[in-house]
């Protein structure tokens, strides 16, 4: 994402400081709509961003607690205070799905910093 706005911010600016030659009236329409295009875009990034930062606070948020959850969930199964017992297959069952709620979710957050595109992120498809 910063890199997509960078390389829109530089062709801006060297759309700004071209010497101007003899050009027609559609040549300099033309780049005046490009450039409004890419100024719409790097609004377009910038508002995404934004919108993504807060979106990744909540759901590190829900996922600490969620954390925290677990680790309080395993230490009482652990030291059985008042008597409190899980037994074995709710205690893995209940382990498991957490875990691989937020591996699905620290996952889909990651698809977004590398828009989807890294190895670890495609899906293993066997022909």
């Amino acid at each position: 994402m910063a890199n997509d706005e960078a390389l829109l911010e530089r062709i801006a600016s060297r759309s700004q400081k071209r010497p101007e030659r003899a050009s027609t009236v559609s040549e300099q329409a033309l780049r005046e709509t490009n450039h409004q295009l890419l100024l719409e875009r790097m609004q377009e990034i910038r508002a995404r961003r934004k919108h993504r930062k807060q979106f990744d606070s909540k759901t590190f948020t829900l996922l600490r607690i969620q954390v925290m959850f677990l680790a309080g969930i395993i230490l009482l199964q652990g030291f059985k205070p008042y008597g409190f017992h899980l037994d074995e297959w709710v205690f893995g069952l209940f382990v498991n799905g957490s875990l691989i709620y937020t591996y699905a979710i620290i996952r889909y957050i990651a698809s977004d910093l590398f828009n989807g595109r890294h190895d670890l992120l495609k899906q293993n498809v066997r022909d």
